[in-house]
């Protein structure tokens, strides 16, 4: 059975509540120890309201199905390469409501993330992903995406 239509537009004031009630579940797969879940979810909704309040050069962009529900939502911003110094599209966040999940929902919004980023002239769109967040490390990787840097971390007592 084919996957429903969605259509995917920019956020408005009137999805904030949604966006932002949304945003912990990008911790649901269970972040290092290191990492207190409550200090993760107050930066990632702080990072989100403020593309939402017109951050230079950041978007959120929302899957809704063809009834206008809210299915998902993708934080996009310009970024900067440290060794090169060239420009490029950056996935912030990304997040698929549960009853949406496994229907195309994903591939939607980072389909427009790629047309973002092509858009605004970048040759790349990076993203970050947590080495423990297998499912999301498949997403990817079924999508093209490739690792680059491997950032090593160690909890000093």
């Amino acid at each position: 059975m084919p996957n429903p239509p969605v259509t995917i537009r920019r956020a408005g004031p009137e999805d904030r509540e949604w966006i932002l009630g949304q945003a912990p579940r990008l911790h649901d797969f269970g972040p290092p120890p290191y990492r207190p879940r409550e200090v993760m979810d107050r930066a990632v909704v702080a990072s989100i309201d403020g593309a939402l309040s017109g951050a230079p050069g950041a978007e959120v962009l929302v899957a809704v199905s063809a009834g206008g529900e809210r299915l998902g939502f993708v934080h996009l911003h310009g970024a900067t390469d440290f060794f090169t110094g060239e420009p490029h599209g950056h996935v912030s966040d990304i997040v698929v409501a549960p009853a949406a999940q496994g229907g195309g929902v994903g591939q939607a919004l980072m389909a427009a993330a790629e047309a973002w980023a092509r858009g605004r002239g970048y040759r790349l769109l990076s993203l970050h992903v947590f080495d423990g967040n297998a499912r999301a490390r498949e997403f990817y990787a079924r999508l093209g995406y490739q690792p680059d840097i491997r950032k090593l971390v160690k909890p000093l007592r």
